[in-house]
């Protein structure tokens, strides 16, 4: 788990670093390769993001949302 931890942190580092450069140099003829990498780097981190402890976000925010219908199912007049 530590390693998708740390996979995690080192392609959103290069997804920031790739777009900065991609915005730097969009006015010139490494546009293109530049953009090709930023995308898989992209969807390398889209890729991974299920795998590490992000994807609790997911599940909390989910629990929240589950929690707060059973309040209001309780707190609902007539129950």
């Amino acid at each position: 788990m530590m390693s998708m931890d740390v996979a995690f942190l080192v392609l959103l580092f290069l997804t920031s670093l790739t777009g900065m450069l991609l915005l730097a140099l969009r006015d010139t003829a490494a546009m293109g390769i530049l953009l090709v990498i930023h995308l898989a780097v992209v969807a390398g981190l889209f890729i991974t993001l299920p795998y590490g402890k992000f994807a609790h976000v997911v599940y909390r925010y989910a629990a929240l949302v589950r929690y707060s219908i059973e309040q209001r199912r309780i707190e609902a007049p007539g129950h």
